[in-house]
């Protein structure tokens, strides 16, 4: 299927030095930092600098905790990494600048992992995730890293959801459930705490990427019945509608992903194994 009009997936020349997916992205001024998740060897704790403007790749420092299927947001210009974890769910928060230095700076109030952490006016959201026999519901907010507020309560606890931010809501998107994969699209009002169902996916996902370029909410990749997926929908916020609107070039599921502009970066990821490749979505 070709893209939509007006936008554009490409293959970018960028490559990751290894595979690596359920890694964390943070985009600091014009780098993006490519932080922990899974490679052929395990979990590490490595941290690589993209450089934009060139396109090149560096390692750039360690993370204090090895960590995978963690959240990731930035704030005030620091970037902070919530749970995940190397052997299972962990409650570390990880402070990661510019400059490649991390630190340990506090922990959540209960292990989490395969979250997903958003930056909303004024703090970060965390979304989704728990352990393997607990789905957590609460969604909470920091301002600092170290204290934590329920902001509201998901109506379907789901692990490895889709979220992103946009128009003042937060978007949960599909998702993994104690009874499989769901198709719910929840949106959350961050300032009043209200939860609705919005609308549902054309079949259930989980492990997909969400994210806005050029006005669009997009949702890339991910799994269907267990299988990665190359698949671009755009979720409708208005109407809680999606379809289909092109094709990665490749199944791929676990993905980072940073937008600059009107460009995501769509980074790494699996599918039978990680992934060293980048695609770019944008909107032209």
């Amino acid at each position: 299927m070709p893209a939509a009009r007006g936008l554009r997936i490409e293959r970018s020349a960028i490559r990751l030095p290894a595979g690596r997916s359920r890694s964390v992205a943070l985009l600091l001024g014009s780098e993006i930092l490519v932080c922990g998740g899974l490679t052929a060897a395990g979990t590490t704790d490595s941290i690589l600098r993209i450089n934009l403007p060139a396109g090149a790749i560096e390692a750039h420092g360690t993370l204090p905790a090895p960590v995978h299927d963690a959240g990731g947001a930035v704030l005030n210009g620091v970037g902070f990494i919530f749970g995940g974890g190397r052997f299972g769910p962990g409650a570390t928060v990880q402070r990661v600048g510019a400059n490649g230095n991390a630190a340990s700076s506090g922990r959540l109030p209960a292990d989490r992992a395969d979250l997903v952490a958003v930056a909303i006016p004024g703090s970060l959201a965390l979304v989704g995730g728990g352990t393997t026999t607990f789905y957590d519901r609460r969604v909470l907010a920091t301002s600092d890293g170290l204290h934590f507020t329920q902001i509201a309560t998901l109506l379907v606890g789901v692990r490895y959801p889709a979220v992103t931010f946009d128009g003042g809501r937060i978007y949960v998107i599909g998702g993994s459930t104690a009874s499989g994969d769901t198709t719910a699209i929840q949106a959350i009002d961050p300032a009043t705490g209200r939860v609705q169902l919005i609308g549902r996916l054309p079949r259930a996902r989980s492990h997909a990427a969400a994210f806005v370029v050029g006005g669009a909410l997009l949702i890339a990749g991910g799994r269907v019945a267990g299988q990665a997926q190359d698949s671009v929908l755009r979720l409708d916020p208005a109407t809680g509608t999606v379809r289909q609107v092109g094709r990665l070039p490749y199944p791929v599921s676990d993905l980072a992903v940073a937008v600059v502009g009107t460009t995501a970066y769509l980074m790494g990821g699996e599918s039978a194994a990680p992934l060293a490749s980048v695609v770019t979505v944008s909107m032209t």
